[in-house]
Order: C-alpha cells, then sequence, then structure tokens
C-alpha cells in the first residue's frame, strides 16, 4: 500500500511534537557514560549491541544546547557511524529509539562509552485506548536521575518506558470547506502523558496548551528521517531545515487544544504512582480528498 493522507499526517505530527516538546521545553538532559553489552536476537549476528541506561537519545541537530551523538569511544578510539545516504548496511548504527549503539566488529569485553542528549519524555505511537495505557500497561521507570543506590545497567530494546508521552489518532473528519470538492478534513489527536512528578506533568501540558493556532508543516511520509534500526537515514537531521522545504505546501493547524490531569484518587491507584494527564489536539487542513 501507498502512504495515505493518514499516514503522512501522523508523521508529520510526530516530528511536530517532538520538535516542539525539545525546542519549547528543553526537554532534554545532557549526559555521559557506559553503555553496557547484551545480545538482541532481532538483530543480525554481525553487530555486538552497546545499551545506554536511558533511552531514547536526541536525534535533533535543530535543538539548541543538545548533543546529538555521532559516535561513541570504543576502548578510548572515537567510532563514528555511517553518514551515506543508506545506513541500512553500515558496520556502526545509533539507535536513537532504543539508546544504544550497533557496531560490527567489536568484542562483547570493549569499553564503550559516550555522550548523548537524553528526552525527558520518550515519545511513542500507539494504538491503545487512554484507558489501557493508565490501567492495563505496567510500565517501567527510565528515571533521568539514577541514584548511587540503584544498578545500572543497560534499558531493554523496544520496551515502553515512562516519562512517555503516546500519541494516537481516535477520530477523523471530512467537512465540505469549498466549491469544486475541497473539504476540511480534521483528525482528532490524543497525547497521553505519564510522568514522575507534577513539576513534569504541568510543564508539558502548559507547552502544548500553548500550541494552539500553530501551523504544522506536511511532510512527505517518504522523508521520514529514520531507518529500521533506529539511526538517521542520512546521518543527519535537521527538523527546521527539512521544515523550511516544505514551508509554502499546504500546512495542518491546530484548530483546537485542550489539556486536563487525572485526579489523585484514581492515580494513586496506578502502580509506581505516575502522574498522568490527557492532551487532546483537533489538527485539520483544507484539502480535496484525492491528495
Amino acid at each position: 500500500m501507498i502512504p495515505q493522507f493518514q499516514h503522512q499526517l501522523t508523521s508529520s505530527f510526530i516530528l511536530w511534537f517532538d520538535n516542539y516538546l525539545l525546542t519549547k521545553g528543553q526537554a532534554y538532559t545532557n549526559t555521559t557514560g557506559k553503555l553496557y553489552y547484551y545480545e538482541d536476537e532481532r538483530l543480525p549476528s554481525t553487530y555486538k549491541v552497546f545499551g545506554s541506561p536511558m533511552k531514547q537519545w536526541v536525534s535533533d541537530y535543530s535543538i539548541p544546547g543538545a548533543n546529538v551523538p555521532s559516535g561513541v569511544y570504543v576502548n578510548g578510539t572515537f567510532q563514528g557511524r555511517a553518514t551515506g545516504v543508506d545506513n541500512s548496511t553500515s558496520t556502526k548504527i545509533i539507535d536513537f529509539d532504543n539508546g544504544r549503539f550497533l557496531v560490527s566488529g567489536a568484542a562483547t569485553g570493549d569499553a564503550v562509552t559516550g555522550s548523548f542528549a537524553v528526552k525527558d519524555f520518550n515519545i511513542y505511537y500507539s494504538n491503545d485506548t487512554e484507558e489501557d495505557l493508565i490501567i492495563e500497561k505496567k510500565f517501567s521507570i527510565n528515571s533521568r536521575t539514577i541514584g548511587t543506590d540503584e544498578t545500572i545497567t543497560y534499558i531493554p530494546p523496544y520496551d515502553q518506558v515512562v516519562p512517555a508521552i503516546f500519541i494516537s489518532n481516535s477520530a477523523f473528519n471530512n467537512a465540505p470547506f469549498a466549491f469544486g470538492g475541497e473539504n476540511l478534513s480534521t483528525t482528532k489527536i490524543n497525547a497521553v502523558v505519564i510522568a514522575e512528578n507534577p513539576y513534569q506533568l504541568d510543564g508539558v501540558l502548559s507547552i502544548f496548551a500553548d500550541s494552539f493556532n500553530q501551523s504544522i508543516v506536511n511532510i512527505p511520509f517518504t522523508d521520514a528521517p529514520y531507518t529500521e534500526y533506529g539511526d538517521l537515514k542520512s546521518g543527519y537531521y535537521n527538523y527546521q531545515s527539512i521544515k523550511d522545504q516544505y514551508i509554502n505546501t499546504n500546512k495542518y493547524y491546530i484548530e483546537r487544544v485542550v489539556t486536563s490531569k487525572l485526579s489523585d484518587k484514581p492515580r494513586r491507584a496506578l502502580v509506581n504512582d505516575l502522574y498522568v494527564g490527557f492532551i487532546d489536539f483537533d489538527v485539520s487542513i483544507a484539502r480535496y480528498s484525492n491528495t
């Protein structure tokens, strides 16, 4: 199936959402530390995997002050990842989503260290309902501050860990907008915010409450910057640069945004006593249904 309208909207929205939070909220922490070896049966056997105690890593070079990694140190020698057009065959890969470095030819006992910016909130696209996310799922906490009494090791790959924001499309509607068959297409996008403390939660809700009337550049689905391994297709990603390429195209805009919080009584029933909030967006664009 070729990419459809909803694919392109979702991809464009998530790229905007991530950039907006990191830029407006400076929602990241620069850190340096050891990466730990582990096996991953989903990957080709040629790769040795070294994971961080924190994920996800910032990959957007447009974020002021964020340390976007271009490689790691293996036994004291810097190993930069490939920056070619196709990173799928690279011998050195950074998996930004899972916070890890994949390298071909390394040994399991190698000392691997790196510097990177870790997001304050992981961003996930989800098909789960809000109820399933906050009641049924059991999340591990990937605290951005590691205490001295904690065992430091890698975060298992593919696990969804909090603090995190889960984004989903809940409804879609076309309404007549202009003669000639142009419609106003409105998509309801929900974000469930799961935070460690009230400061984190209030910060995210405040940032996105102010996103009312923001425009979102319509970035083609084919220009999504990531590979199947979570690395960057060309070794470099700058949201502002990609946005500038399509600044004169038809844009989405946030027609409505409403934020709310889960009250303390039901919140205390959650595992780990997490703090939960909700952001509901109405994202609209005037378009012809065949485009």
